[in-house]
């Protein structure tokens, strides 16, 4: 699911004997990563609240740390990391498990929108 959001699967090679289009397969992948950031965007400045403790800008505030580029608390800033952090919450932290009670599916887009601004991809 993870290569599926970003489109890091760019498809293409030979399908039963034929070409598939690796054109379409990139476009369409595209436009998957791009939805699941805009949805993930939404996501964190609605019900996620999470823009309540990391800022409306992804900056930090006295409360949680920037999720913008810069050395990870808590692991290598990979998307698997920042899907286990959000999943998992941190201990002793204020950063809970599903905030804002998001379920799996909503859980994996804001990932991918905190992934892709951390990485200069993506406008917070």
């Amino acid at each position: 699911m993870v290569a599926v959001i970003l489109g890091l699967s760019l498809g293409g090679g030979v399908v039963a004997g034929r070409q598939t289009d690796t054109t379409k397969a990139f476009r369409d992948s595209v436009a998957t990563r791009q939805k699941a950031i805009a949805a993930g965007r939404e996501i964190f400045h609605g019900e996620g609240t999470c823009f309540g403790c990391h800022g409306a800008k992804l900056e930090g505030t006295a409360i949680a740390p920037t999720l913008r580029a810069h050395k990870w608390r808590n692991g290598d800033g990979s998307l698997e990391m920042i899907l286990r952090v959000v999943h998992n919450g941190v201990p002793g932290t204020a950063m809970i498990s599903h905030p804002g009670n998001i379920n799996e599916a909503e859980l994996q887009q804001v990932a991918a929108y905190v992934w892709a601004v951390s990485r200069g991809a993506a406008q917070p």
